[in-house]
């Protein structure tokens, strides 16, 4: 589970017409000025979803019996999974040029994260497979561009940094740009988009935080921000010359735009990739883009669910397992399951033909149609690290507790290890197609070698840029930073704390957007009957959260046929 920081965030504030100027938030400037004194340091902060923890591992399934020879099936050769098309056609080729701030120096206290933001947005822009994507800092645009591509983005994290005057002036003649954050005080007088600059709001406080504009509503749905330290922008926005698509309101509910349109410029108010979570405005900026991009083709898109099993190991009671193979089958889902080759515990293996009951069980969950993904090779650290740890429980292919890299692991070893996982499976019959990191945490050197074998995967992820390294989900597929083809894992996992009605608000959350997914995953050992923690499930609890996501309006549908899609 990440650690959290307090963190800064930007907003924009709606215009409220004849009536009169916005009221000053908290820590206002005075209104029309530009801010006087620089924002607090904002730490980079992504996705601060809570993810496996909060429950109690199950002990060692110890009633285990032996395979017998007949139980097993013929092993299989080895075929490499089919390569995931990179783009489209040459002629179909769209180019988008993302900008950020440029690095603070390496003496600050802190990082301001821009180049790193400007992975996670050229992410999302990868949902479609013919769009190409320019990163550069700000200081290097040069007159015209902004006008040469499909759209220019700009996401201002350093306070008052100087934008170049040809960006300026590009953005005032027209072109597609899109402003995220800071420094839209630089661009003076904006009549002619219908904009003014009116405040920057800071939120320092628990007071403050608490009254200030941290619910977005888009398309009716109410975004929440995470409860944090924050900045918000405010622009006034003439009705007669601009489109507000999203709007922030304080606690009492005072309205300013979130994100405002005029012609082929928009503007959103804060930072959306800072401090991410299932329900957050990120899913706003998220689904913005394919509107920002012209695509009119989502109308045409139906809204999908995965369901996965995770952690499915040789350690554990097969009773878990087979009552939730039971819901499944009885509900006729598509669903798909990682599973772990080779199990330790206490340092001792535990390989699959010793547990006659879990092999069948895994089996069964083959016949019935689940994609198999391969879920590591140990999920812990044998051979790698002292002390291993448990199977399940701990990274492989990150040192957690140190925060680093493993020795013991480069491109070339991680390759075998995760070939040789793959041959584990291969050996009992079974063909894994798409891949799941441990704990979705690996060096991210090591991304194009697991590529190699698996280029299609569905985890969150962690990406690293000018020294901050976080993590980033997504609310559809996309081929991110890595030329990985990822598909989303966007509701979280049931967990303590977390629990399917968190599952279910996240899922209407997603609900909202355009080509919407649910992407949900669960352990079967919280179905095992001695298993006693608070985030326990039953059949009927199982089937009442898979019958409530389907309630939404989503089809569950298997993962490995979830794709990009093509920009028209």
């Amino acid at each position: 589970m990440k650690k959290t920081f307090p963190l800064l965030m930007l907003s924009l504030t709606l215009a409220l017409g004849a009536c009169g100027a916005p009221p000053a938030g908290p820590g206002a400037a005075d209104p029309g000025q530009p801010p006087t004194s620089p924002a607090q340091p904002q730490p980079v902060t992504g996705d601060v979803t809570p993810l496996f923890g909060g429950h109690a591992h199950p002990e060692l399934f110890r009633d285990r019996v032996a395979a017998l020879a007949s139980d097993l099936w013929p092993s299989l050769p080895d075929q490499a999974a089919a390569p995931q098309d990179g783009g489209g056609p040459a002629s179909s080729i769209k180019t988008v040029r993302v900008y950020y701030s440029d690095p603070l120096p390496t003496t600050y206290p802190y990082r301001d994260g821009g180049s790193f933001h400007a992975i996670m947005l050229a992410n999302l822009l990868g949902q479609y497979d013919n769009v190409k994507v320019i990163r550069a800092p700000i200081s290097q645009y040069r007159s015209g561009d902004a006008a040469q591509d499909l759209r220019t983005f700009y996401i201002g994290t350093v306070y008052d940094e100087k934008i170049p005057v040809a960006f300026l002036n590009d953005v005032k003649a027209g072109a597609p740009v899109t402003w995220i954050g800071y420094n839209i005080w630089e661009m003076g007088d904006m009549s002619a988009l219908g904009l003014q600059y009116k405040s920057l709001h800071t939120a320092l406080t628990p007071a403050q935080i608490a009254a200030t504009y941290s619910t977005v509503n888009y398309k009716g749905y109410n975004y929440k921000k995470y409860p944090a330290q924050q900045e918000i922008i405010e622009l006034k926005a003439d009705p007669a010359k601009t489109q507000t698509l999203a709007v922030a309101r304080d606690a009492a509910g005072d309205a300013i735009p979130y994100l405002v349109r005029s012609q082929n410029f928009y503007y959103v108010a804060d930072n959306p990739f800072q401090y991410i979570h299932p329900t957050d405005r990120y899913l706003v900026m998220a689904d913005s883009i394919k509107t920002m991009l012209g695509d009119t083709e989502t109308a045409t898109c139906k809204k999908q669910a995965i369901l996965r099993l995770e952690d499915i190991s040789a350690v554990n009671d097969p009773q878990g397992m087979r009552d939730t193979l039971d819901v499944i089958s009885a509900l006729k889902v598509p669903f798909a399951m990682t599973v772990i080759p080779e199990s330790y515990y206490g340092g001792v293996s535990y390989p699959w033909k010793g547990n006659r009951g879990g092999l069948q069980q895994l089996y069964r969950a083959v016949t019935m149609g689940g994609l198999v993904i391969q879920h590591g090779t140990t999920h812990n650290y044998h051979g790698l690290r002292d002390p291993e740890g448990e199977s399940g429980d701990e990274w492989e292919f990150w040192d957690k507790e140190n925060n680093k890299s493993l020795d013991k692991l480069n491109p070339a070893s991680a390759q075998a290890r995760v070939q040789q996982g793959r041959d584990v499976l291969l050996s009992l019959g079974i063909n894994a197609q798409m891949w799941t990191t441990p704990h979705y945490e690996a060096d991210v050197s090591l991304y194009p070698t697991i590529n190699k074998i698996y280029p299609k995967v569905i985890e969150r992820r962690m990406y690293t840029a000018d020294g901050v390294r976080e993590g980033q989900f997504f609310p559809y597929p996309v081929r991110d930073e890595y030329g990985t083809l990822v598909v989303p894992e966007n509701l979280g996992n049931i967990q303590v704390g977390y629990l399917s009605d968190s599952v279910l608000d996240a899922a209407e959350a997603n609900k909202n957007l355009s080509c919407a997914y649910a992407s949900v995953f669960v352990h079967p050992y919280l179905l095992e009957k001695d298993y006693v923690g608070p985030d326990k499930l039953t059949k009927a609890s199982l089937t009442a959260l898979i019958k409530g996501i389907q309630a939404k309006g989503y089809t569950f549908v298997n993962p490995l046929n979830v794709t990009t899609r093509t920009l028209k």
